[in-house]
């Protein structure tokens, strides 16, 4: 992984946990002997590309940092831990492959990050309970009523919010994903998740994101 910052860090004879500059003025905590370290990734939390500072590092008995703290540099500055174990390098929690649009309302938004951070996590049958939630609150938003059966929603969706023929099949595909498991002990599995989320992201940037006129 490549590491860089001001000041960098000198070796160490030995492993051990290092902390490191903290402190947003940095020429402050060189003069105290304290060198500022940055790792860039993409958060897990706000789905970014950032350069994150590394409030502390773990080194092994070679000196290889096998074990990162970082913080992201967006406003609410979430914590990820990067980790290299037998070559391999793992990030917690993992990069978000999916996220929302900016013109999307605020709500669905909400529900949207909730199904994404379920889907980095592994926890496919939560996202895909999530992603199912999602069309039916864009269904109410866009006129249906509420209380209906969820093969309803997705009715209304094709008849009236995406009334095209390629539209149909894929928010169609949508009844049968995660429908056992809303009514049995039943898992989803990566594929399926994964299709529910592609669906979910085709349907709102479609309504929302695309031009009107």
């Amino acid at each position: 992984m490549a590491l860089g910052g001001f000041g960098g860090v000198p070796p160490r004879p030995r492993a051990g946990i290092h902390f490191h500059a903290a402190d947003p003025i940095e020429q402050q905590d060189v003069l105290n002997g304290m060198s500022p370290l940055y790792q860039s990734y993409n958060c897990g939390h706000c789905g970014r590309s950032t350069s994150g500072r590394v409030v502390c590092s773990e080194t092994n008995d070679r000196n290889e940092r096998v074990t990162l703290w970082c913080h992201c540099s967006c406003e609410k500055r979430l914590p990820t831990l990067i980790s290299t174990v037998d070559g391999t390098e793992r990030q917690f929690p993992g990069q978000a492959p999916f996220q929302a649009g900016e013109k999307w309302p605020d709500e669905l938004v909400r529900l949207y990050h909730e199904a994404s951070l379920a889907f980095t996590a592994g926890a496919y049958t939560s996202t895909t309970m999530v992603a199912r939630k999602i069309l039916m609150v864009c269904a109410c938003k866009e006129g249906a009523d509420e209380g209906l059966p969820f093969v309803k929603y997705v009715d209304y969706i094709i008849d009236n919010v995406l009334p095209m023929p390629r539209a149909k099949k894929s928010i169609d595909a949508i009844r049968t994903i995660g429908n056992d498991a809303n009514h049995s002990v039943s898992f989803v599995e990566l594929d399926d998740a994964l299709r529910a989320m592609q669906i979910i992201t085709y349907l709102l940037t479609s309504v929302y994101s695309l031009p009107q006129s």
